[in-house]
């Protein structure tokens, strides 16, 4: 179960940064191209939005994140400004991790050494694949020379930094034996890998409907499995479905979205939980500067019993606990006990005590049986 440094209560902030010179083929969050004037816009309507949304929280938030987008492209002016507007809000004394997501072209030492100084730092760099015809093949705009620069920027001024990487690109080669490489140059931290989605409206979705590039969703697992065998050898713990991590350095922000816990979300896209209300900001960076209100959602006792399973069962190190489960949400029918113990029967399921948790075989067939659970 969740103990230690990793049971905490809070909120986490999420800044939206809603900028990226380009969008790569498989990106399904919401950008656009950044000018001096969108980005003095953003910051100042951000500022606002921060007025009027932190202050009830400010002395509960305990984790942020930056991401995007590409948060960089504001530079180092805007970061500062973007600082400034935390600070104004947020007491800084309570935060225990500060993320900020980083693309490899545009890190600079000058950067780096100003967010080193943020409490808690912690970066998670945009590497997705280690192979150049790869970047390429998604659209990337760095490419490796960027990588290894950025890489070498981040060993210098950080001591908690983690890289992205997506696995499951059609007719690319395994990215294990070069990333087993990579771990014996770099005190890598933390590793995010997720297997190659295609989000609607993406240009990946594009090219696989005009039949120009095949579906990653054939793609046969064993990717997964060579990555996790060399985190694991490499002493990374396999604590997410898709996330990794060397002893007390899982993502806190991302473990308050798990357990699940409420977050508070600012920018164009961005989403809020807080006490079962969701909260969705438009997803786009003009209706947001024109202040639209955001859509709201009341979650249903349902809606909030099939999350947790979900969320809880996706951390693979941690899961749930039965007792605890029907205590929050109600003793379950036979239904759900009987789809658990077949589960279990099929090697998908591990049950150790009162801990239900997913198998290193179950993580194939997550959709399916976090599906079987759900009513």
């Amino acid at each position: 179960m969740i103990t230690g440094i990793y049971d905490f209560t809070g909120t986490g902030l999420y800044i939206h940064v809603p900028f990226c010179f380009s969008k790569c083929a498989y990106c399904g969050f919401y950008s656009t191209v950044p000018d001096s004037e969108k980005i003095s816009r953003y910051l100042q309507r951000l500022e606002d939005e921060a007025s009027a949304r932190l202050p009830a929280a400010a002395g509960n938030i305990h984790t942020i994140f930056v991401g995007g987008g590409n948060p960089l492209c504001p530079d180092l002016p805007g970061l500062k400004r973007i600082f400034e507007i935390v600070k104004n809000h947020v007491d800084l004394s309570s935060i225990s991790e500060w993320t900020f997501e980083a693309n490899p072209e545009n890190l600079s030492d000058e950067i780096a050494a100003f967010l080193k100084e943020l409490p808690g730092i912690r970066i998670s760099l945009g590497v997705q694949r280690l192979d150049n015809a790869e970047l390429e093949l998604l659209g990337r705009r760095a490419r490796i020379t960027d990588v290894e620069r950025a890489l070498e920027i981040c060993g210098r001024h950080f001591s908690n930094f983690g890289i992205d990487l997506i696995l499951g690109v059609p007719g690319c080669q395994s990215i294990a034996p070069a990333l087993a490489q990579l771990l014996e140059k770099l005190e890598i931290q933390h590793v995010s890998a997720y297997f190659l989605s295609v989000e609607p409206g993406s240009l990946l979705q594009q090219r696989i409907e005009n039949h120009e590039f095949p579906d990653p969703d054939e793609a046969d697992p064993d990717e997964l499995f060579e990555v996790r065998q060399v985190l694991i050898d490499a002493g990374f713990e396999h604590y997410e479905i898709s996330n990794y991590a060397r002893p007390g350095r899982r993502c806190l922000h991302n473990m308050n979205y798990w357990k699940p816990g409420d977050y508070i979300g600012l920018g164009p896209s961005a989403v809020s939980t807080e006490a079962g209300l969701r909260c969705y900001n438009p997803a786009d960076l003009g209706r947001w500067l024109a202040d639209e209100s955001p859509a709201f959602e009341q979650l249903s006792s349902v809606d909030r019993r099939n999350e947790y399973l979900m969320l809880r069962l996706r951390l693979l190190a941690d899961g749930f606990n039965l007792t605890s489960f029907e205590r929050r949400f109600g003793a379950q029918d036979d239904n759900f006990h009987s789809q658990v113990l077949w589960h279990i029967e099929q090697g998908n399921l591990a049950q150790e005590n009162n801990v239900i948790k997913l198998t290193p075989k179950g993580i194939i067939f997550s959709d399916n049986i976090i599906s079987d659970l759900f009513i």
